[in-house]
């Protein structure tokens, strides 16, 4: 889960991994021009409601599966949100991170990045992307209430549950005219309101209470379109939130902690709904301490240069703390000589507070090696070591995939250098191409593999370097990743999840 955690974490200054910029400021409109009345904040979490709706818990079937990307031409899915949406979503999937991942990291990411202090859904992944629309179903502004419970019923929510997530999920955005005429008369389109939106409360832009308060107090908003429209037959919000005569409604109003704290299990219960046979993982949790983009390469000598960064989280950590980073020989012999202090400092953040980016190099002779590290803090004479409770860091030098003799083009040339240890022993070494390819019928990509077998060029120290070149067609390159696989006679040893033009690889803690 390092790649999600990533994506989740940093979110600003260096590394960002520049999700959270789509919603930078919360009122930004990330697919067309601002004068359309759009939010990107609010599209997600309409997005993410559609994709869940279709759920039946009884059978196992739908929710967050990321189906929603077969189903934009769906009328139940009316409006520029989906595909806006998926289109955004497409470059970030890859061979760790679905689009149904996604999904629900851009809920998480829209809640905490639009209210003050950061209200944080706890993130899981692990989910798996359907490969074709599943069934039809999403509650409409024309369905009746009947309907609607008997569709959130399938889903596992009670009438509460579905007044609450609807109360929750209308704290920001609007109804636009361009996507539901029959709820927004066309007199709210203007030179600055292009597609015609009506607000859900005052303060379309952030994530708070002020929804159930405009509409039981019948001020602003009132609560939004949904339940002022003059089109009596689509007013499903006013019929969900009068289903027991506003005692939910008058609940969320009890407190703003009370209601903040409703809708974080609301929409974590939402974000949790998957297929039956998926198996979520644990909340992801920001490292306080993570190792970034280590990698290995060899100079021109055939000595190994070990390299990346150690992230530090603010909340733990202050500025000023000392870091070096210490190794084990690949025959597991450690001696004082084997350590370097980090000089290089870059700052990012994101809504879990500033990071600190120490970076480090250390050229390492070829003839030991390199098996496993440690990461060493001092901050303010605060001395710490992290050792991947007592695992250490692994990181083996066999047989690793050489990023700076390694291109892929955008005409989709690649062209593969690995380094492996010469040995007799050596049966195959090849590079296993994780793709993401177009699909018919949807915005977002399908990972796709295909193995290159690697042919033995030159030795460098105590390397052989194996090489092979193939054309792929990929949707974006830069989430294109390879694992280089070196098979002995005793072990297979893999570096994983690779990026070309010189990315490397999050080791997680």
């Amino acid at each position: 889960m390092d790649e999600l955690e990533h994506l989740l974490v940093d979110t600003q200054g260096f590394n960002d991994g520049t999700f959270q910029r789509a919603i930078t400021p919360c009122s930004n409109y990330v697919s067309g021009a601002q004068n359309l009345g759009r939010e990107t904040a609010a599209q997600w979490i309409r997005v993410s409601f559609h994709d869940f709706a279709t759920a039946n818990v009884a059978e196992g079937t739908g929710g967050m599966d990321a189906s929603i990307q077969f189903e934009t031409d769906r009328a139940e899915n009316s409006g520029a949100a989906m595909n806006d949406s998926m289109a955004f979503f497409a470059p970030f999937s890859n061979a760790h991170v679905s689009m149904a991942d996604l999904i629900a990291l851009s809920v998480v990411i829209s809640i905490a990045g639009c209210s003050d202090p950061p209200l944080v859904v706890p993130l899981r992944g692990g989910r798996i992307d359907a490969t074709e629309g599943g069934a039809t179903g999403v509650p409409e502004p024309e369905s009746s209430l009947r309907e609607t419970l008997e569709i959130m019923e399938k889903a596992g929510f009670s009438m509460q549950d579905t007044i609450m997530l609807t109360a929750c999920g209308h704290s920001m955005g609007s109804v636009h005219h361009a996507g539901f005429p029959q709820v927004v008369n066309e007199s709210a389109v203007t030179p600055d309101n292009l597609g015609g939106g009506i607000h859900f409360d005052a303060t379309a832009d952030v994530f708070d209470d002020l929804v159930v308060h405009e509409y039981l107090n019948w001020q602003g908003q009132k609560g939004g379109a949904l339940v002022t429209t003059e089109n009596i037959t689509v007013r499903s919000d006013l019929r969900l939130y009068t289903a027991d005569s506003n005692a939910t409604m008058h609940l969320l109003a009890s407190s703003t902690e009370y209601f903040k704290q409703s809708c974080v299990e609301i929409f974590g219960r939402m974000l949790n709904t998957v297929p039956a046979g998926v198996h979520l993982t644990d909340a992801v949790q920001p490292l306080s301490v993570k190792p970034v983009n280590v990698s290995l390469t060899l100079d021109s000598h055939g000595d190994i240069v070990f390299s990346g960064y150690v992230r530090l989280l603010s909340s733990q950590f202050s500025q000023a703390s000392a870091v070096s980073v210490s190794w084990i020989s690949r025959n597991g012999s450690r001696d004082a000589s084997q350590i370097v202090n980090v000089h290089v400092l870059r700052l990012g953040g994101g809504i879990f507070g500033e990071t600190f980016y120490h970076g480090f190099s250390a050229s390492i002779p070829s003839a030991s090696g390199i098996s496993a590290f440690t990461i060493h803090i001092d901050d303010n004479g605060k001395v710490q070591t992290f050792d991947n409770a007592g695992q250490m860091y692994a990181l083996q030098d066999v047989g690793f995939l050489l990023s700076d003799r390694s291109t892929l083009d955008e005409d989709g040339s690649v062209n593969i250098t690995a380094a492996v240890l010469t040995s007799p022993g050596v049966i195959n070494v090849s590079a296993n191409l994780a793709i993401p390819t177009r699909v018919i019928g949807s915005l977002g990509p399908r990972i796709g593999h295909k193995e290159v077998d690697l042919a033995s060029k030159a030795e460098l120290g105590a390397y052989t370097l194996y090489s092979g070149a193939v054309d792929i067609n990929t949707m974006h390159v830069e989430q294109t990743t390879v694992d280089i696989v070196s098979r002995t006679e005793q072990h297979t040893y893999v570096d994983e999840f690779r990026r070309f033009n010189g990315g490397g690889r999050a080791i997680g803690l």
